[in-house]
């Protein structure tokens, strides 16, 4: 009876996988390119998403640095430029 199962095993339940593994082997090429192409998708997707983040930073950084420049400037105009003797 085991060495039975172990026929019907063979012949009838490994088919299925053995067709699965037959259509890898014959499309190979055309999973790995649809592979790449879902991969570059993602990355291109993932790289936009980081330049648009780095543009909002930046453009941020540089109204902070603008802001903080004004502000120097007006102080520096605000206070008396020291004397002879006070430098």
């Amino acid at each position: 009876m085991r060495r039975r199962g172990f026929l019907l095993y063979k012949n009838g339940m490994c088919k299925p996988f053995r067709d699965y593994l037959s259509l890898l082997r014959d499309y190979t090429r055309e999973i790995v390119t649809f592979g790449g192409f879902c991969l570059m998708c993602f990355v291109y997707n993932d790289f936009r998403q980081l330049a648009c983040t780095q543009a909002t930073t930046a453009a941020h950084t540089v109204d902070v640095l603008r802001s903080m420049d004004a502000r120097l400037a007006h102080i520096e105009h605000a206070t008396p430029a020291p004397t002879s003797h006070e430098k």
